[in-house]
């Protein structure tokens, strides 16, 4: 769908840098999009075949869907809000200071926690017997041939964790072009300021009293 003239030109003199700030929000939310399908059904199925004995159900692929979610429900809004309702006028940047903090900041435990309590170290090479065959003993029973979810769900989590640092790293980009955008917001503020009003907040400047400056001179002359 094509800007209209009036947007795109709010957007150039709003931000010159909004086609890169959107296009990295456009690609948080893709990735958010894979990355909650891939931890929603890798969260499934090992609850369906697994009992995670440190905590209730898989919580570990669970968690992460907070900040997955989140970026995947933001990122559009923002979007929308810019092109669509101000036509192209900035959103103040202290809210994407909160929000992409927010979301880099929940990714960092996430991303720690999937990759410590991933079924993915699990995994163990596939022993064969001398006639070629795969016997599920106590040396294979956790190996492809024998248990090949665990390999499905180990897959899934890394593609997942792929996908979660990719955010992690996006909202983390755009938490620095928020904080760089704030402080530039605050300079413009500052000097949009009448000389009254800069006036009004300085400081009262230092007269001395003619008393004062009697006592000092006769100071000085002794």
């Amino acid at each position: 769908m094509p800007l209209q003239a009036e947007t795109r030109r709010n957007l150039y003199e709003g931000d010159p840098k909004w086609p890169v700030k959107l296009t990295l929000r456009a690609a948080a939310t893709f990735f958010a999009f894979f990355g909650m399908t891939l931890f929603a059904v890798a969260t499934s199925l090992t609850n369906k075949n697994f009992i995670n004995l440190s905590g209730g159900g898989d919580w570990t692929d669970g968690m992460t869907l907070a900040p997955i979610t989140l970026s995947f429900l933001y990122n559009p809004i923002v979007i929308s809000i810019l092109l669509f309702v101000r036509r192209g006028r900035t959103i103040h940047p202290a809210w994407h200071v909160v929000m992409d903090l927010i979301i880099w900041g929940l990714c960092v435990p996430c991303i720690v926690f999937s990759v410590d309590g991933g079924l993915f170290w699990a995994w163990v090479p596939t022993q064969y017997s001398d006639d070629g065959t795969v016997n599920c003993d106590f040396y294979n029973w956790l190996s492809r041939p024998c248990l090949p979810v665990l390999y499905t769900i180990g897959g899934l989590e890394i593609a997942g964790i792929v996908f979660l640092f990719l955010i992690f790293v996006l909202h983390l980009t755009l938490f620095v072009f928020a904080c760089i955008d704030t402080k530039k917001w605050r300079s413009a503020a500052k000097r949009a300021k009448s000389p009254e009003e800069h006036q009004a907040h300085q400081p009262p400047a230092y007269t001395p009293s003619a008393e004062g400056s009697g006592v000092m001179a006769d100071s000085a002359v002794k």
